[in-house]
């Protein structure tokens, strides 16, 4: 288990803990400081990434470290997690009608200029940081019930190779689900470009491949956002280095053989 399991999760999950979603939480001091600002900004379309440029110091690595730590930490979740999180999220609202927000994607937005899909997930949202959103890229914004939002991420996945990624909004309170493209994903690039975990954890599990059921044909490779899968030359059966995997799932929603499963990082034993 990651620390913050330890710390947020009672040894548990801790993107599976109520308490995380608590509306209680949601309206403490911490969390509403940093909502405040981060939805009250206005995000200027097509702009690009918000990294900072220039050589990646110690100083500003550091920086960047201590912010994600506080606010804005992401860890990697499967499809099947990111329903039950959608349920308990539903859970912690008076208006089951309106459960989850759909917000235009930070990171597409700049990189795009918009984001009609609205691929980012508010969860058991309240109206202080819901009036902010006029300034937040571009204002758009719908809610929806747990089964609408359902619906949409399924629409998504069917789109193309999306990571879900369970995000802070002032640690523990995990406010937002994100389904990026990793091309364009800030906290993937950040961790990237300062070589540091807390933007962008790893899941708690990791795709392994039965070699009895690969057909070799190739999709996986074909899926990965990560680029860790690849054809072995010797077999032309798929491998995945499972230290470099971040457990996204990815490959195994684009396996035609069924080929493909997560199991828990802890579990490294192989077929």
């Amino acid at each position: 288990m990651c620390d913050y399991c330890l710390q947020h999760g009672h040894g548990r999950k801790w993107y599976l803990s109520a308490q995380n979603y608590s509306r209680k939480l949601a309206q403490s001091e911490k969390v509403k400081e940093f909502c405040e600002a981060y939805f009250g900004q206005t995000v200027k379309p097509g702009t690009g990434s918000r990294v900072s440029s220039g050589e990646p110091t110690e100083e500003k690595q550091q920086r960047q470290d201590f912010r994600y730590r506080q606010f804005l930490h992401h860890q990697v979740v499967s499809t099947e997690e990111v329903m039950a999180i959608l349920e308990l999220a539903g859970k912690q609202t008076e208006d089951s009608d309106q459960a989850v927000v759909l917000l235009p994607c930070i990171c597409r937005y700049l990189a795009y200029g918009s984001d009609p899909n609205l691929s980012c997930f508010g969860l058991a949202f309240t109206p202080e940081y819901t009036r902010r959103f006029p300034q937040y890229s571009g204002g758009g914004h719908k809610y929806v019930s747990t089964e609408e939002a359902k619906g949409a991420l399924e629409k998504l996945i069917a789109s193309g190779p999306i990571v879900h990624a369970m995000s802070a909004l002032g640690v523990p309170y995990l406010g937002m689900l994100c389904n990026c493209e990793m091309p364009v994903c800030i906290p993937y690039i950040v961790r990237q470009r300062f070589d540091i975990n807390s933007p962008f954890y790893k899941a708690h599990h990791r795709a392994r491949i039965d070699p009895q059921k690969c057909s070799g044909c190739g999709s996986c490779q074909d899926a990965c956002p990560f680029d860790v899968a690849e054809l072995d030359s010797e077999t032309n059966l798929a491998r995945i280095d499972f230290n470099a995997c971040y457990g996204c799932g990815v490959c195994q929603r684009h396996c035609p053989e069924g080929a493909i499963t997560l199991v828990p990082v802890e579990d490294t034993t192989p077929f």
